[in-house]
């Protein structure tokens, strides 16, 4: 689904702060996968979702969705088959305008109807019963302005608001970085519910190795720009966050105390 080949990206290129963000990134992500992606600040894991939404251009190299090669196609016509869920509740929607409207809107885009037509009545049920299926209550709040919301039920309506259409990619950005243990730990098991029962190929960014460990199929540690490490299948079911440490340890020939070290 996902193919990353070769891409570099540097910012202030030529200064005394250059900073290689990317190295020579290479990646592929096979469609239905659900990659955790861990690494320190710096390692390159949000400059890489950038470049994969279009945010960011790279410098060199290719990115492939699917059959077609997405490297330089503008941003917003990415976003109608990407999907994007940022660490901060008030990125990714309209604080004042209501639930129902940020999610018709987040419907009409995806679905590729424009924003001037408004959706049919069937069509405005399907959102309403995608919003019931959260468990939340919040297909009650519909005319509720979404920026009374709190940020665990945020990043609830953007949930629903990313995948309403399937999204060919779902890029999640530590999007439960900002919130309490509680609220975290309920998006989580959505994103966990919503990504496996709809098979939507994603990416999560995620500090806590742990959470990586146990979400998803796949876990990648990025590093300089790079992937450090790649593991999947029963090698990744058996690790434990020491185990990652250690791993990384021997790879980069440095002596890593505990996971604070590494995120």
């Amino acid at each position: 689904m996902l193919k990353i080949t070769n891409v570099n990206k540097v910012f202030n290129k030529n200064t005394h702060d250059e900073h290689k963000a990317l190295n020579n990134l290479n990646m592929e992500v096979r469609e239905g996968e659900f990659v955790t992606v861990i690494g320190g600040n710096g390692a390159g894991k949000s400059t890489m979702f950038n470049i994969i939404s279009g945010s960011l251009l790279c410098d060199s190299g290719d990115v492939v969705l699917g059959e077609e090669n997405i490297t330089y196609m503008p941003e917003h016509k990415r976003a109608s088959f990407i999907g994007r869920i940022f660490q901060d509740p008030m990125k990714g929607t309209a604080p004042n305008m209501t639930v129902g409207e940020n999610l018709i809107v987040a419907y009409m885009r995806s679905s590729m109807k424009g924003l001037l037509k408004m959706p049919s009545r069937k069509e405005k049920e399907y959102i309403r019963e995608h919003l019931a299926d959260l468990n939340l209550g919040l297909e009650d709040r519909i005319d509720t302005k979404i920026g009374l919301l709190s940020g665990g039920q945020r990043q609830a309506v953007t949930l629903v608001m990313a995948t309403l259409v399937k999204p060919r990619l779902l890029l999640l950005d530590e999007h439960t970085a900002a919130l309490d243990p509680l609220s975290a730990e309920t998006v989580l098991k959505l994103t966990n519910r919503i990504v496996s029962e709809n098979n939507i190929t994603t990416l999560m960014i995620t500090h806590n190795i742990s959470s990586a460990l146990k979400l998803g199929t796949r876990t990648i540690m990025m590093d300089s720009g790079a992937v450090a490490i790649d593991i999947n299948g029963e090698e990744r079911k058996g690790l434990s966050v020491r185990d990652v440490i250690q791993k990384f340890s021997r790879i980069k020939n440095k002596e890593f105390d505990d996971d604070n070290v590494l995120l």
